[in-house]
Formats: C-alpha cells, structure tokens, sequence
C-alpha cells in the first residue's frame, strides 16, 4: 500500500513539474575558453612581445596609483606584478616594437621613468 501511495506522489509531481531554463552566456567567454583550453594544452604558447615599465618599486600603493593614473588617461593594457622584491607596472601588451613605441611617444611625459622592455606574452583569444 505504501508504495502504490509513493508511486502515486510521483507520478502526480512529475506530471505537473514543468520548467523551463533558460543559458545565457556574457559576451566573451568563448575567447576565454579557447584561451583557457590552448593554454592548457601547451602552456608555454607565448610569443615574443613588448611592454612599456612606468614604475619599478617596493611600494603597492604607489604602484596601484600609478596604474590608476595610466588608467584614466589610456585604455590600453596595464597590470601591478609583484618581482620579488618590488612592485611593477606594466602598460601595453604588444606583439611588435613599432607599436610599443607609438604609446611610448605618448606617455613619456606623463610618465618619465617608462622604458620600453622585452617580454614574453602569452597568445591573446581571438574575438
């Protein structure tokens, strides 16, 4: 009896339980993905690129406020990276010299310790 009871409330749910799910992705994770996955599969996929150092030193906070100030007035890649034993401040993400050089130009004034340096840079996603 109690399990004609149990297949009985089974049933009923079951029947009456309808939803509807709707996946939504933001725009950009496939690049993120393939990113991801190419990277799994051979980490060392990286070329050889440039960026510009605005600032070399053992302060976090004066490394972050030199970001923050490249960041209001450029839109072009910046990162804070920690190289024991200080703080560095990275600008540009370029796979050639010759447009690494067209934002040294522009921010030389602005930023008077920036020197152009070479670096390995892992493989951009595609968008």
């Amino acid at each position: 009896m109690k399990y004609i009871i149990l297949t009985a409330l089974i049933a009923l749910f079951a029947n009456t339980a309808e939803a509807q799910v709707k996946v939504s992705k933001p725009a950009g994770l496939d690049g993120v993905i393939a990113s991801r996955t190419a990277n799994r599969k051979n980490p060392d996929a990286t070329v050889k690129g440039y960026h510009i150092l605005i600032y070399n030193g053992d302060s976090r906070s004066r490394a972050e406020s030199m970001k923050n100030k490249f960041n209001a007035e450029f839109s072009d890649f910046s990162e804070v990276v920690w190289d024991e034993p200080n703080f560095k401040v990275y600008v540009g993400l370029f796979t050639s010299k010759f447009e690494c050089m067209k934002l040294y130009e522009a921010i030389k004034g602005k930023f008077q310790t920036a020197i152009v340096v070479s670096a390995k840079i892992a493989y951009q996603p595609l968008d």
